[in-house]
């Protein structure tokens, strides 16, 4: 258990260690990629990345599987058990891996179909190249799905932050030292395809010597498929409404002829930020997925596991009511600075969707126990029903309103959805206590939304779109933001946590021997 709690801990400090880095180089990145690719061939790339990202709703959803069922087979039949359900997995995964090739080939050949109207017919070549070697990549990570999420269900954390935070710094350096030879945006995708290829046999290897497992083919619960096929199949529902929410709007924009690559890369730029919202929301339920797992399956009752969601989901609260209102306090400066002067709008793409979305990313951790109860299918349900609402209307607005236009219905559907829906299935079929949830976390939210609109106000007369007063307005905002919720808002909980990492630091630094 101390070694689990370690694993976790330290996971969490190279999750949000990887996150920083992440963050911190696309702010050179980016413009890098602009600049040197230009806004309509940087549209390609993202277009190609959008479709080629379909491909992974081909695992049908058994990705969400494997953590429940490899701890299920450990724990009633030991490690033989598990290793033969992990070589089940393998199989269904090659399997998988093999039939997203096949498809990405088909779409790859009659990408014209689609962008005949809105693309000229040198960039419909650069896309079918550019779609061949990303149907690539998503075909290798496909098949080594069953190697990195028995790695997580092992709670080995260091290993997979570590391999990420190789990702995340490798392959945008890659991709530059690419543009800078001249390759483009097919060199970036080549590069992108070879790192995934060394991270994926990192982690084969480190499955077989320092797990010590390996999947066995003879004797495999093959009559476990149907079982498994049934668990996943609102999985795969919810990750087809996920999908529709996240690239669909993509899709539609490089479609239209008046907006075309260069409406994809200002869409891109705004949602780039709700999408670092969501990575910063996801490292702690990622880590305590096992645990959320394990608490279902060992019987808690309601009350535990709304306490641990209020946990879990406070301490997600300060980091995604910093960065949301943060952004809504200094986003249009910090664009200005970031990637120059042509994308106010968006601005207003990220601000629209991450403010409804929090919702949903400070609940996420109910969604895992949702899906240990086997109660995921209303989810999958509702979000096919507003993803299906949220695709039809963007179909209409981008051509009233353009960019912005495919943001507006995706937040109303965030709103509806998570807002609304869930939370009334969350308390009524779930039996979770959510107004004590949302009472223990709407007061992480209020000392953020205050600063954001004061800080509005003062921009009437303050110009923080000099990159010196933008610091020192960031620095303030976080500051006073951290010492808000230090005097007021966090309980004596989330103090000592702190303060115990404050005394374990101070240890660390003091001497080993007197002088």
């Amino acid at each position: 258990m101390k070694k689990q709690r370690s694993q976790i801990k330290a996971g969490m400090v190279l999750s949000y260690l990887n996150i920083g880095l992440g963050n911190l180089i696309s702010v050179f990145y980016l413009p890098i990629m602009l600049s040197l690719l230009g806004q309509s061939e940087y549209g390609l790339y993202k277009l190609a990345t959008s479709i080629t990202t379909y491909l992974s709703l081909l695992i049908f959803g058994i990705g969400g599987s494997i953590t429940r069922y490899v701890l299920k087979a450990n724990l009633e039949g030991g490690q033989e058990a598990e290793e033969r359900i992990f070589g089940l997995f393998n199989v269904i995964f090659s399997v998988i891996s093999v039939l997203a090739i096949v498809v990405g080939l088909i779409i790859t050949l009659n990408i014209d179909v689609l962008y005949a109207e809105s693309l000229s017919a040198d960039e419909l070549v650069t896309m079918r190249i550019l779609l061949g070697i990303m149907v690539l990549n998503t075909a290798v990570t496909i098949s080594s799905t069953p190697y990195t999420t028995v790695v997580s269900t092992h709670e080995r954390f260091i290993f997979v932050q570590l391999m990420t935070v190789l990702t995340t710094t490798m392959v945008p350096v890659c991709n530059v030292i690419m543009l800078l030879f001249g390759f483009r945006s097919i060199g970036m995708a080549i590069s992108t395809l070879a790192l995934t290829v060394i991270v994926r046999i990192a982690y084969l290897i480190y499955v077989k010597r320092s797990l010590n497992l390996k999947p066995r083919y003879k004797n495999m619960p093959v009559h476990m498929i149907k079982e498994i096929l049934v668990f996943s199949f609102w999985i795969f529902v919810a990750n087809l409404t996920t999908q529709l929410f996240g690239t669909t709007d993509t899709v539609i924009i490089g479609a239209t002829p008046a907006l075309a690559a260069i409406g994809v890369t200002i869409y891109s730029v705004g949602h780039q930020f709700s999408t670092i919202l969501i990575s910063l929301s996801h490292v702690i339920p990622n880590l305590f997925m096992p645990r959320a797992n394990k608490m279902v399956l060992s019987g808690k009752n309601e009350k535990e596991l709304t306490d641990f969601t209020i946990q879990v989901g406070r301490v997600q609260a300060y980091f995604v009511a910093l960065f949301c209102f943060g952004f809504v306090a200094f986003g249009r400066q910090f664009l200005q600075i970031y990637v120059g002067s042509g994308y106010d709008e968006a601005y207003w793409v990220a601000v629209i969707i991450m403010i409804p979305n929090c919702i949903q990313l400070v609940q996420s951790v109910f969604i895992s126990i949702m899906q240990a109860k086997n109660m995921h299918s209303f989810r999958a349900k509702t979000y096919t029903f507003i993803a299906l609402a949220n695709a039809v209307a963007t179909v209409f607005l981008v051509r009233v309103f353009g960019v912005i236009g495919a943001a507006i219905p995706t937040a109303l559907c965030y709103l509806i959805g998570n807002g609304f829906l869930m939370n009334w299935f969350y308390r009524k079929k779930m039996k979770m206590e959510v107004p004590r949830f949302w009472k223990q976390i709407i007061p992480v939210f209020v000392p953020s939304i205050l600063l954001s609109a004061v800080t509005l106000i003062v921009s009437i007369w303050v110009d923080f779109s000099s990159l010196l007063m933008f610091i020192i307005g960031v620095v303030v905002f976080t500051a006073l933001y951290c010492l808000i919720c230090w005097k007021i808002v966090m309980n004596k909980e989330e103090k000592e946590l702190i303060l115990q990492q404050i005394r374990r630091f101070k240890r660390k630094k003091q001497p080993t021997s007197n002088e």
